[in-house]
């Protein structure tokens, strides 16, 4: 069974360069949001690696906002004062 198979084509894990491209930001910044554990990524060894569907849902929760209130959503990864 290909590695693929076993990860599932549906759910791919995806490069720092690819995340970057898909949110039109650049790889550095990926790499830091990462470091400081605010983008879900998957560490293997020194790799680092992101779940399409988690970096959907980040997203998508980064959009609407946290529920309890202190940050409008729509800035991604910049803390408000």
């Amino acid at each position: 069974m290909a590695v693929v198979e076993q990860l599932g084509e549906d759910d791919p894990l995806l490069t720092a360069e690819e995340v970057a491209s898909l949110m039109r930001v650049t790889t550095a910044w990926v790499y830091a949001e990462s470091r400081r554990d605010a983008l879900p990524h998957v560490r293997l060894g020194r790799y680092v690696r992101f779940r399409r569907s988690a970096i959907e849902r980040w997203l998508d929760e980064v959009q609407r906002g946290p529920r309890t209130g202190g940050h409008s959503g729509g800035e991604i990864g910049r803390a408000r004062p």
